[in-house]
């Protein structure tokens, strides 16, 4: 049964595109056009209430929030190894890590590009935005650190989590100094681009495939 994925160009669909492709079963891609708001379109919020990207359907089910559509893929196809065994240890860390990316610094950016959305007056965006710029930097300092190892999150293994990442880190080049200047990040990220799947969404989407080289 073909996956549908709902998707607007490097929105938060980008992590579980790249999952899909990952698993490399047959997906289909709906654009939803951001620029005339079809997300608020009555078609679309039967699919997702709170006007957002992406959705995937498969069949009669139907999900929204990036993070629950990783999950699922996850689960759905264990052959593909995108989250560790249930029970193992590991498979702590991956929740872990997942919840941190989509609880700690998603929040943080979506605070720094949409500051009106945070607050009434027009005065305190600057401000929104500047605590904003402090919570990622430190969020990306712990994730720097927790990278020692690497080149994944989970060590050795890749995972759902790094394709989470990579999407977070590819929006937050906005920043300066972007995370991606980290050196263990940094590493990450191309072993991320590196992948087949990363590059077919990122061509998919049409948009550019980011972090392909190593620091100079």
């Amino acid at each position: 049964m073909q996956h549908q994925l709902y998707y607007y160009p490097a929105n938060a669909n980008l992590a579980p595109h790249i999952l899909l492709a990952e698993i490399d079963c047959e997906y289909e891609l709906i654009l939803v056009d951001r620029k005339s708001e079809q997300q608020k379109s009555a078609e679309y919020l039967r699919l997702n209430p709170n006007g957002r990207i992406p959705v995937l359907v498969h069949g009669e089910l139907v999900i929204f929030e990036s993070a629950a559509i990783c999950l699922q893929l996850a689960d759905l196809y264990p052959s593909a190894r995108l989250a560790p065994a249930l029970g193992a240890a590991q498979r702590a860390h991956f929740y872990k890590w997942l919840a941190f990316l989509t609880n700690t610094v998603q929040p943080a950016y979506m605070a720094f590009r949409y500051p009106e959305q945070y607050t009434t007056e027009p005065a305190a965006h600057a401000g929104v935005r500047d605590a904003a710029v402090e919570r990622l930097t430190e969020a990306f300092r712990v994730l720097e650190a927790a990278l020692v190892e690497g080149p994944f999150l989970l060590g050795s293994h890749y995972s759902a989590c790094d394709a989470y990442l990579y999407m977070l880190s590819w929006w937050a080049e906005r920043l300066s100094p972007a995370p991606s200047r980290l050196p263990n990040l940094r590493r990450c990220l191309c072993a991320v681009a590196a992948r087949p799947a990363t590059r077919r969404a990122c061509q998919e989407e049409g948009i550019e495939l980011r972090f392909s080289s190593p620091l100079p």
